[in-house]
């Protein structure tokens, strides 16, 4: 792929405008003498035939050179050489070739070197798959460390030493696990090696990093070759205080391939069951959420699921579910978490999750049944029955208010169970006294 028409049909895979764009920052620079080249991650999406979500480059001219030359532009990190060139609604970071120096926390390097060529900046990177340099203007492909054979032979392997690439990161082991679900790739065997050897090192990383690089796994298309690998690896025990379950004891785990991605809080219920063994929730799965910094609402969400399927699987195993039943146990839920607008929505989901891991609750929990009892205007809640708080005080003057609210549950039960008792009249007539 190194030769010019192989090029250019390489870059004819990046799409507009983004093309036209980089073409003008390229042809800019070079102006003023300085080399310009696509790098990393988006030249090896191109060459997989995939589109890059972004475009990063890289440059020989200096940050301040960057920021004189362009109107619109961020200093993104100039520590590190890093400026945001903006062109209308589309940002691109753009980077000065350096040499990275004083690796001390794992994490970032204390110093950099710039005025350095592009070899020595590729050198610093991490895997041989993002080491590719792509230049528009000459239509020349750079790759010094075999990234396109590694590419070819869907390899993850580290320039140079791997122990020394992931003791300057703690970051790139675990980038190294989600590049297996989210490329497709295998692990390089001494570049597996150095993940275990390096494990101190990656528990200094942050765990908002963390968070992403687990999201982005199970986002991919099939997270169950890299959750096998954080297994293996023992990774997310880093970063969390909750007991986490054997995940070699779950071998229907490799079905999340077949949980729809969106919204994760789908794969992040099934995630739940792998981690801790069962649906059920419990002090250290919510301990997992916290440690891991999801969001509270995508916590509450995800916890749903996990308690909805727990209660169906309980309820559900052994006889096919009654109508009360699924009002009761499955729709009356769903609306109070995520109200009445959204109850067919949810109640798809929660189908999808409960066919995938226990496939026969198809007949006990038939789809055709759940979905119509769902278009039925029937009750589900507290606020659509046929009397108010109101009309029971008229009729009870007597009672006193902080019973209302059980009674009101207790009503709401009845017309779970028969949908036709939702009249006025007949609900006073089931309150005591």
């Amino acid at each position: 792929m190194t030769n010019v028409d192989s090029v250019a049909l390489l870059i004819s895979k990046i799409p507009q405008p983004f093309r036209d764009d980089i073409s003008y920052l390229a042809k800019t620079i070079g102006a003023q003498g300085g080399e310009c080249f696509v790098v990393g991650g988006s030249v090896r999406d191109l060459v997989l035939s995939k589109t890059p979500e972004e475009f990063d480059l890289t440059t020989s001219l200096l940050p301040e050179q960057i920021l004189s030359l362009f109107k619109r532009t961020v200093p993104t990190g100039l520590k590190h050489g890093t400026v945001t060139v903006l062109i209308a609604d589309r940002a691109y970071e753009i980077t000065t070739f350096r040499k990275d120096i004083d690796y001390v926390d794992g994490r970032r390097p204390e110093n950099v070197e710039f005025g350095v060529s592009l070899s020595e900046d590729l050198k610093r990177r991490d895997f041989t798959i993002n080491a590719l340099a792509l230049d528009l203007e000459t239509k020349r492909l750079v790759d010094e460390h075999e990234g396109l054979s590694d590419i070819k032979n869907k390899i993850i392997r580290t320039i140079g030493n791997p122990i020394q690439r992931f003791t300057e990161d703690g970051l790139r082991p675990i980038r190294a696990i989600r590049f297996v679900s989210s490329l497709g790739f295998t692990l390089d065997p001494e570049t597996a090696k150095a993940i275990a050897s390096c494990r101190n090192i990656t528990a200094k990383v942050s765990k908002e990093r963390v968070h992403d690089e687990l999201n982005k796994t199970l986002k991919s298309k099939d997270p169950y070759p890299s959750l096998k690998l954080l297994q293996e690896f023992q990774i997310l025990e880093l970063f969390t205080n909750a007991k986490l379950y054997s995940l070699k004891n779950l071998p229907s785990g490799e079905r999340i391939q077949e949980i729809p991605a969106h919204p994760l809080s789908l794969r992040l219920c099934y995630l739940h069951a792998w981690l801790f063994g069962s649906f059920q929730v419990t002090n250290d799965s919510k301990q997992f959420f916290k440690d891991l910094k999801y969001s509270n609402q995508n916590t509450k969400d995800s916890l749903f699921f996990v308690a909805i399927l727990d209660s169906i699987f309980n309820r559900f195993a052994g006889s096919e579910a009654t109508d009360t039943e699924i009002r009761k146990v499955l729709l009356h839920p769903i609306c109070i978490h995520g109200g009445r607008e959204n109850l067919e929505v949810l109640t798809n989901h929660i189908l999808h999750l409960i066919y995938v891991y226990q496939p026969h609750l198809k007949k006990n929990l038939p789809v055709e049944k759940v979905l119509a009892l769902v278009k039925e205007p029937h009750p589900l809640l507290v606020t659509e029955l046929a009397l108010r708080g109101e009309d029971i005080l008229k009729h009870r003057p007597e009672l006193p208010p902080k019973e209302m609210g059980a009674i009101l549950v207790q009503l709401l039960s009845l017309v779970l169970e028969d949908p036709s008792k939702n009249q006025k009249e007949t609900l006073l007539s089931y309150i005591p006294g």
